[in-house]
């Protein structure tokens, strides 16, 4: 805020009588200030929320005003529980008046030797107490937040634009730094009428739900991706491509959604906003809430069974078509790594946008039914309808249900199969083009020749998504510049994962135009804007190497080698605590011997839980990128070394060190992943039905949620 005429009514009225002291002596100024002060925080109903917010580990402080001649300014400190200030210094006057809570301040005085020694007796302000501060009366303090369990908020008026004003902070040793006060964005709040607004108009937003998936799959809005506050920097330059591009994030009262909005604008994105109420705010102004992971797709799967009526058969009718020799053939849609893990007796392994490229070279005779399963439902409907939409002259049924029905059904499943589908002849692969083709623009999708390529890339007025549907193993082969792989069938599964900005562009490329149109006319159908570029060939993906992720800088950082590590563990094992911020997944798959299992998010927490007498910290993960990133946030909190691991837990494998397995060390709970009821061999059947008896309830979510905007044709 810089304009008087913008503020809130009360701070209006106290810089207006503020401008008329300025000028008289420091004296006067400060007293009559502190007269007009000490009426401003007798009320507690003028503050923005966006200037209270408290952050999970650091004090904040916002600029509520600055005279345009630098003056003075107002800003708003806040204290969360047991925060505080390094020593510092002002050197111009200040005015310190305290609106909400009580905080303590120490003073301290230089000794002749340079340190520093407490003066007087520590200083408690409570809500509508004024103090000064003056370089004239020493004013070298510190000050805490008096409480451990409440937020506590001053009003600061400084005789300057104290966000420019060279000042330094001290250690008890003697030890000065320069230091310049970071005013913290007044990150601002959008209503759940106003997200709905833009989602219903088509616009360009991302809604991020900055929670660990665990949670994010409990309740979330629809369109809300998860994008958890401890991956930001990893996931936020690929995933959210444009800077400006609208950005509301949400979490449930967990404390994330700021501190995530504040990181987000540290990266450069100039529009990010916090949902209001976030998810309790959803739910309470009519909003729709939805359960699990992926749900866009997947009630979007129900929409199209509910619609085109899609084929099924039931677990138990699929095996009698096997126990009696039935011309068949089974496809499994899901990702080659959950065929491997169980599987339908004698199935073959073909993801999602390559059914209809290899299907008639599995079931050439028209009169073999194909058969397409998932675990679930989504994937075999959509498998399924896609070989019916694509004019595939079998008869084609999905398995009703998937692996989860065929459980509940007491039928036993493979497990560490490796069939996998053929290469595809010319006459079929022209054939399946001509009809994706068809489909994709019946559904209404754009095109774009290669020409058109880097235009597309250079317009910033969009978020653009590059997409190359074709499976890993041809990814890897070879690629087009700036596009990442997202085969098609996982594309349509998880969309809001590989494209959380809801409105943006997505631009799809394969070297065949059997699995990119496919892929998209069922993205236009989800009500994205879809291209697909036409006329490449297999030459044209001619870049080495996989896609790299465009990160920040990366925090400078101690780093320690592996045999360092391996010295520390076995001469004085309490003294050294490795944690390890990998996923839960990979931790219990394996881990230093020793090392805590922690989540950024929850870093403060994951430290009360370590045992006494750890004098260092090492911070690792699969590759220590992550742990980079986490060592500026750990050593906020501690005060002991904070070291890297370098190379991480891959490259102390790779060394031939020792690896533990299992939940041994856990200093945060396992909830940065969802176990979905369909994973796995051990899955209760309760919790399968029960995942079943919600997906059929998808469509009437829809309904009543109302902005998706999907249409099956």
């Amino acid at each position: 805020m810089s304009e008087v005429q913008h503020l809130p009514q009360r701070l209006q009225h106290f810089v207006t009588q503020l401008e008329s002291v300025i000028g008289q002596e420091e004296a006067q100024v400060v007293e009559q200030g502190s007269a007009l002060l000490r009426d401003l925080v007798a009320h507690d109903d003028w503050l923005p929320p966006e200037a209270a917010a408290p952050h999970p580990q650091f004090y904040r402080q916002y600029l509520l005003y600055r005279d345009p001649a630098a003056r003075f300014s107002v800003v708003s400190f806040v204290w969360g529980p047991g925060q505080s200030t390094p020593i510092h210094d002002h050197t111009v006057w200040g005015l310190i008046g305290l609106l909400r809570g009580a905080e303590i301040s120490h003073d301290f005085r230089r000794s002749a030797d340079g340190k520093l020694e407490r003066h007087g007796e520590p200083q408690r302000l409570e809500a509508g107490t004024v103090v000064a501060v003056s370089p004239t009366l020493g004013d070298i303090h510190q000050v805490y937040n008096a409480y451990s369990d409440r937020v506590s908020i001053g009003i600061h008026v400084y005789g300057a634009d104290i966000g420019a004003v060279d000042r330094s902070v001290y250690t008890l040793d003697g030890q000065v730094k320069p230091f310049r006060s970071g005013y913290t964005p007044q990150i601002p709040y959008r209503s759940y009428q106003q997200v709905r607004a833009e989602l219903l108009a088509g616009r360009e937003i991302a809604l991020l739900d900055v929670r660990e998936e665990d949670p994010h799959a409990q309740a979330h809005p629809l369109f809300a991706a998860n994008f958890p506050y401890g991956r930001i920097e990893i996931d936020a330059y690929t995933k959210l491509p444009r800077r400006d591009v609208p950005i509301v994030v949400l979490d449930d009262g967990e404390g994330l959604a700021l501190p995530s909005a504040l990181r987000l604008h540290q990266l450069g994105y100039t529009n990010v906003a916090v949902l209001e109420g976030g998810v309790s705010g959803w739910r309470d102004a009519g909003g729709e809430l939805f359960r699990d992971v992926n749900v866009p797709s997947k009630s979007f799967g129900e929409l199209v069974e509910h619609e085109r009526h899609t084929p099924s058969l039931s677990a138990p009718e699929v095996k009698a078509l096997i126990d009696k020799g039935e011309n068949i053939v089974i496809l499994d849609a899901r990702r080659y790594d959950e065929y491997q893990t169980m599987s339908i007796p004698g199935s073959i392994s073909v993801p999602g946008a390559e059914l209809a490229l290899r299907a008639r070279e599995l079931a050439p005779d028209p009169s073999t039914r194909i058969i397409v399963n998932c675990a679930g439902r989504t994937r075999s409907i959509i498998g399924t309808q896609s070989l019916i939409n694509a004019g595939v002259p079998n008869p084609v049924s999905a398995l009703r249900n998937g692996t989860i029905g065929w459980t509940l059904a007491e039928q036993q499943l493979e497990h560490g199969q490796s069939r996998s589908y053929p290469p595809a002849s010319d006459a079929n692969r022209q054939t399946a083009a001509r009809d994706a083709r068809a489909l994709a623009d019946r559904a209404g999708v754009q095109r774009l020749d290669r020409s058109q390529l880097e235009a597309l890339h250079a317009d910033r007025t969009r978020s653009n998504y590059f997409f190359d549907v074709r499976s890993p193993g041809e990814y890897g082969d070879g690629r087009l510049p700036h596009f990442r792989n997202a085969p098609g069938g996982q594309l349509v599964q998880e969309t809001e994962q590989f494209a959380p900005v809801r409105g943006a562009r997505i631009v799809l490329a394969d070297s065949d135009g059997v699995r990119a149109n496919l892929t998209a006319h069922w993205l236009r159908q989800m009500n994205h804007d879809v291209y697909v570029i036409d006329g490449l060939q297999a030459g044209d993906f001619s870049i080495p190497g996989g896609w790299k992720d465009e990160l920040p800088p990366q925090p400078q950082v101690e780093e320690i080698s592996i045999d360092t590590l391996a010295q520390w563990l076995e001469e004085a094992p309490q003294q050294t605590a490795v944690l390890d911020f990998t996923s839960g997944f990979n931790y219990q798959k394996r881990h230093i011997p020793g090392a805590w299992f922690a989540l950024r998010s929850q870093l403060a927490a994951a430290l009360a839980q370590l045992p006494e007498g750890v004098q260092r910290y090492v911070l690792t993960c699969g590759s220590s990128l992550l742990a980079r990133y986490v060592a500026a946030d750990l050593r906020v909190l501690t005060k002991l070394p904070v070291v890297v691991l370098t190379g991480g837990t891959g490259a102390w494998a790779a060394a031939g060190k020792p690896v533990e397995s299992g939940a041994t060390r856990l200093a945060s709970p396992l909830i940065d992943r969802y176990r979905r009821p369909y994973e796995g061999t051990d899955n209760r059947a309760e919790a399968m039905q029960a995942y079943l008896d919600w997906e059929f309830g998808l469509v009437a979510q829809l309904g009543r949620d109302g902005t998706h905007g999907f249409r099956v044709v």
